[in-house]
């Protein structure tokens, strides 16, 4: 069983874009449109432009609109006025920092006017009085970014496009942080199915689990691994039963693989935390572990954590 990326949609074109552009700059009758404005009224992400034409000043060239805004049209927006903005932001998140996503989603000024001033977010941060939010581009491992798409892909149930991240707000990391370590989302996608796909499914349970330890609940390192299969092996030999081949533990591919082979879906109820965010679906033996069953994709199911807490109880 092979995972996969799904295949591309329609491929979106410079003239839908400039189309778009031009629908727009009409609609509302002017030659010069920002792009915070055009946020609002246009069908395309920021995202979308900036692949296309490099910049939204290309774009707006191309379509003949004016790229400068005149001297009337300039606000002097002080530091201040952006401090103060951050903050009501922070008040309405109800959190001592803002992470970039969300002002872009609620602030009231362009976030790109905000880093070319500021140059660094947590800079901005800083001077406003407000704390870091932790996500330093340098301390944000690979593993880290695998975690979150895995985590994005369960929640959805599907495969996670750039609007789920740029205008849903379903990542804690923003889409800039998956194209500087990745060079782009479709790029993301495909180091995280290579990294799924790395080691054969029958063979996974049994590779050591270098996984990110904050997945505590499937995650151990090889040593404890060993020792808890020497010790079971061990107490198994002394009960005459036959000693196990796999860990107890699901490491996060093939926890992945079986979440996937399941739709994402309880085997028992049908939950999916696409349809009830509530829902929390956990990777279940069939054949218990304790009585002989064995971490392989064909002894595991999903389960969401009601159905597995009854399970747990007829057992």
């Amino acid at each position: 069983m092979k995972f996969e990326l799904n295949e591309y949609k329609k491929q979106l074109t410079d003239g839908d874009i400039l189309d778009d552009i031009q629908r727009v700059a009409h609609n509302l009758n002017i030659d010069y449109l920002s792009v915070s404005l055009y946020k609002k009224h246009g069908k395309y992400s920021q995202t979308a432009i900036q692949a296309h034409f490099g910049t939204w000043r290309n774009a707006c060239s191309l379509v003949g609109l004016r790229t400068e805004r005149k001297p009337s049209e300039l606000k002097i927006i002080s530091d201040e006025e952006l401090f103060e903005d951050l903050r009501r932001v922070a008040k309405l998140i109800d959190s001592d920092t803002v992470p970039y996503d969300s002002y872009k989603k609620f602030g009231r000024f362009s976030s790109g006017n905000i880093f070319a001033r500021f140059k660094k977010w947590s800079l901005f941060l800083q001077k406003a009085g407000l704390k870091e939010t932790g996500f330093s581009k340098e301390k944000i491992t690979e593993q880290q970014c695998f975690d979150e798409i895995e985590r994005i892909w369960i929640l959805l149930g599907r495969q996670p496009t750039t609007t789920d991240i740029v205008n849903n707000g379903v990542s804690i990391y923003s889409i800039d942080t998956f194209k500087r370590r990745f060079g782009g989302w479709r790029k993301a996608l495909e180091a995280f199915v290579q990294y799924i796909n790395s080691a054969d499914v029958n063979e996974v349970s049994q590779n050591d689990n270098t996984e990110n330890a904050s997945n505590i609940d499937n995650c151990f390192d090889h040593n404890s691994q060993k020792e808890e299969l020497n010790l079971v092996n061990t107490l198994d030999l002394i009960n005459n039963i036959p000693k196990h081949r796999t860990p107890r533990s699901i490491n996060t591919r093939l926890r992945f693989v079986v979440l996937q082979r399941d739709n994402f879906k309880c085997c028992a109820c049908g939950a999916s935390p696409a349809k009830d965010p509530a829902i929390v679906l956990h990777v279940d033996h069939i054949k218990p572990w304790s009585k002989g069953g064995e971490t392989e994709i064909d002894n595991l199911q999903t389960l969401c954590s009601k159905c597995n807490l009854g399970k747990s109880d007829l057992e």
